[in-house]
């Protein structure tokens, strides 16, 4: 097998409207930290990562430069690039920032994250990587422990849906950089939009493995959200400083 050379593509585009708060979720703080520094952090300390490509809005670019990365001395290690104006958008443009970096000598992989999953850990990256080595591509998720219903345009119960072999999708997502690259070009071309790259690849006929995901690596798009988010914040310091 060629060696692998591997890509993080940080996904920090929303505008956090339902937040409800004067800046954008990904750049709110917890503690003294914004999420998506923290984030970021996480994949830059990451042995099993070579580069980091932080695709955010053109207009944030010098924002996140001045607040995000260089005074938590990152900066050097992460490539900005402009997002576009939906998230599948902001993908492609970053996988066309790896393409353009990347070395062809070496096997790509590329792991797709939401900037505003804080509490990704080092080991499921590094399991993502492994997965997406051997399967192409590789999802973590969470089994649905809820009782699932299906309803109609008046929120009438059609049916319930068996959950056993259910799951909530996370990220980070991993693929071989060239399927996701043929992934993400088909769907322009027959304009087929998804809410994660998965999705992409699934509509080209291809397998995704899921792994088991972890149940804190919370998305936050809420104020609920963000509460717990400091809650689990508070128990991660707490940790780091017993241990």
């Amino acid at each position: 097998m060629k060696p692998i050379e591997t890509f993080a593509i940080i996904v920090a585009g929303g505008k956090g409207l339902r937040m409800s708060a004067d800046i954008k979720k990904q750049y709110l703080k917890l503690g003294d930290i914004p999420i998506l520094t923290k984030t970021l952090m996480v994949f830059n300390k990451c042995t099993f990562i070579d580069h980091v490509i932080l695709v955010v809005p053109k207009e944030d670019k010098s924002y996140c430069r001045q607040w995000i990365l260089d005074p938590f001395n990152i900066g050097k290690s992460v490539f900005l690039t402009e997002g576009g104006n939906e998230r599948q958008d902001s993908v492609f443009k970053g996988l066309k920032a790896v393409n353009a970096q990347m070395n062809s000598s070496r096997e790509t992989i590329v792991l797709i994250h939401d900037g505003v999953r804080p509490f990704i850990s080092e080991k499921l990256i590094e399991t993502c990587i492994e997965n997406a080595i051997i399967d192409g591509a590789c999802v973590p998720g969470i089994k649905i422990a809820e009782t699932i219903k299906k309803v109609d345009k008046d929120d009438l119960i059609q049916k319930t849906i068996m959950r056993k072999n259910l799951y909530t999708a996370q990220t980070p997502q991993g693929f071989k950089f060239s399927l996701l690259f043929r992934a993400h070009k088909h769907a322009r071309e027959i304009s087929f939009t998804a809410t994660d790259d998965a999705s992409l690849v699934e509509a080209l006929g291809e397998r995704v493995r899921i792994i088991d995901g972890l149940k804190n690596n919370i998305k936050i798009t809420t104020p609920e959200d963000l509460v717990y988010a400091e809650y689990l914040s508070k128990i991660e310091t707490v940790e780091e400083t017993l241990f």
